[in-house]
Parts: structure tokens; sequence; C-alpha cells
């Protein structure tokens, strides 16, 4: 639930010393840009100053060159401006910043041991924590905040959820969700939250894909899961600019489903690969093996959760991958 903070908690940012404004200035730096590009007109906004949080991941990266394209300005909020007791320097980097996107997390793709349990809890939830203190200090805070969350939310319930179903916090993936949308859940009430819950994020550059697609070199195509689980996907470059269209649309609020329009099956997943890459064996990789290899992190594969993502639906975002197929046409379309 949205909470609305006392005047007290609206105070500016203090003034600081010194040494601490050069440090500050230092997270605060932000990129130029170049003009806009022509094509994709829908997703087009006025020029914003964009706060990132995790700009030089996988997902961050790719938005930060997105943004710059269209024009934008960009500060990467580096992580020591986290790691810091106060949020000073960070409250300092955010002035005068039109939105703020928050895409901090450590990876989900590797084995799930305690220590990295509490790594990835502490790589969202203290980072989201941090972030909205930061928000709720400015006199005139960002018009928009986009954090993200996973479609992992809904739990491993069947059928396809809508954006206003309740999770079922069946699982440690579940939970993390939960938590890290109530974080973000905390930013004053006067920003527009938007909570971005992602599929499984595709690309031939990073992320799990091209690992997943290593066998295919080789004639093989390695499937995983239950071949008639749904799961939902969203290929990167839709994902980036999903975030570009929902910063620029004043009415977007609340949780959004980021995953390509199309209901896909692990079956067509793979059905879809084999045949792109002319793949002539199929060996069907046991779950009970993906366990052994990952631990409790296999539910990413063999759970499957499928999100229907109608707020871009019914906005009007088009998808320049709205099915595997064209994913896999498109995407591989130079490297393969």
């Amino acid at each position: 639930m949205r909470q609305s903070l006392s005047s007290s908690e609206h105070r500016g940012v203090p003034e600081m010393s010194y040494p601490a404004k050069a440090a500050c200035s230092v997270g605060g730096f932000r990129r130029g840009a170049g003009p806009p590009p022509r094509r994709r007109a829908s997703i087009w906004v006025k020029v914003m100053n964009v706060a990132i949080t995790g700009s030089g991941g996988f997902i961050g990266s790719h938005l930060s060159k997105r943004l710059e394209m269209f024009g934008h300005r960009v500060t990467p909020l580096r992580r020591y401006l986290f790691a810091q007791e106060g949020v000073d320097c960070l409250a300092q980097a955010l002035a005068g910043c039109h939105a703020v996107i928050n895409l901090a997390g450590a990876p989900i793709d590797r084995r799930w041991t305690d220590a990295y349990k509490r790594e990835l809890v502490e790589s969202r939830i203290m980072t989201t924590r941090k972030l909205v203190e930061a928000v709720n200090r400015l006199h005139e805070p960002p018009g928009v905040m986009i954090s993200a969350s996973a479609v992992g939310y809904y739990g491993s319930s069947g059928g396809c959820h809508g954006e206003l179903d309740d999770p079922e916090a069946d699982s440690f993936l579940a939970e993390l969700c939960v938590a890290w949308e109530k974080e973000a859940g905390l930013v004053n009430s006067s920003v527009r939250l938007v909570l971005t819950r992602f599929g499984v994020v595709l690309s031939p550059d990073g992320g799990a894909l091209p690992e997943m697609m290593r066998p295919a070199r080789f004639g093989v195509t390695a499937t995983a899961g239950n071949p008639d689980h749904l799961f939902s996907w969203v290929a990167l470059e839709d994902l980036a600019d999903a975030l570009v269209f929902i910063m620029g649309r004043q009415d977007i609020s609340g949780p959004v489903n980021v995953t390509a329009p199309e209901r896909t099956t692990n079956r067509e997943f793979y059905r879809a690969a084999a045949e792109h890459f002319h793949t002539r064996l199929s060996i069907r990789v046991p779950d009970a093996v993906l366990r052994l290899l990952m631990g409790e992190a296999s539910q990413v594969i063999t759970g499957g959760q499928c999100a229907v993502p109608e707020t871009l639906m019914r906005e009007g975002f088009t998808f320049q991958y709205p099915d595997i197929r064209t994913f896999f046409n498109k995407a591989f379309s130079v490297k393969s």
C-alpha cells in the first residue's frame, strides 16, 4: 500500500561539505545524448533526465543506450552511493531527475546457496529501501519511479496471470518479488510508481539464452522442464522500449507485466529454436538433473509462470518480437 509522508519527511537534502559534494558529483554525472531516432514514434516522450540503478548490468546497459538514442540524459546510480550509511549523496545524485528506474539486483541464473539467497535479497530489498528513502528526501522528487520485479511474483500456480492477480508466495522467488515490490511501494505518493514484472529476458547477446542455445551449434536441442508448462518471456529490445514507453505515459501506474503477448509453452519454445537452428536431435534434461546442478534456482526453468501484458496491449505498445518464432528469426538473423 502507498504511504503518504509527513511534512518532516519532505525536507530537502541537507547542505554537504565539499568532499561530500565532490563524491556525489561522480554519481550524478550525466552522459550526453545524440539526436532522437525517427523509428518507433509510439514510444517518443519529452527529453528527460533519467536515473538508473543497475545501469551497468545486462538490462541496464542496453536501456541506457536506448534512452540516449531517444535523446534522454542518463544518470547512473553507482553502487558506492548505496554502500554509504546515509542517503545524502544518493539524494544529491537524484536531484533534478525526472524519472528513476530501479533495476538493481544480483542475477538469479545461478545456484542459490544460502549465502547467495541473502545476496539476492539484499541487492534488491536494501537497494530499493535506500533509493526510496533518498527520493522521499527531495523537495522536487522525480515524477515517476519504475521499479523492476518479475513474473515470479505470481508463484507456480497454473494459468495466465493478469496484473491485478494476487501472488501465491509458494517459493523463495515469489516471496522475494512480493517483498521487493513492498519496499518500492513506500515511495512518496506524489511519485507515479510503476512495478514492472519482467518475464524471462531473451537476447542473443547475454543472459541465459546463449548458454541455453550452445548445444544447437552441434545440432542438438537440449530441452528442460515440463513441455506443456506456459512461461512468459520478453525480448531485451522490447523490454527496454517498454520501459521508455511507460516512462512517458502519465496514465500508467501500478503493476505492469512486461512480457511478449504470445502464450508460449516450453515445447513451443524449443521447437522454434530447433527449427531456426536446424537441429536434428532433441535431448530432454530431467528435472532431477537440473535440481542437482542448480538447486532451488532450477524452479525458474521447471516451474514457469504465464503473465499477460494487459497494460502494454491496452495502451497500444508495439512489440518488435510478439511471438517466439519472430524472436528467433529476427534476433538471430545475423548471428545464425
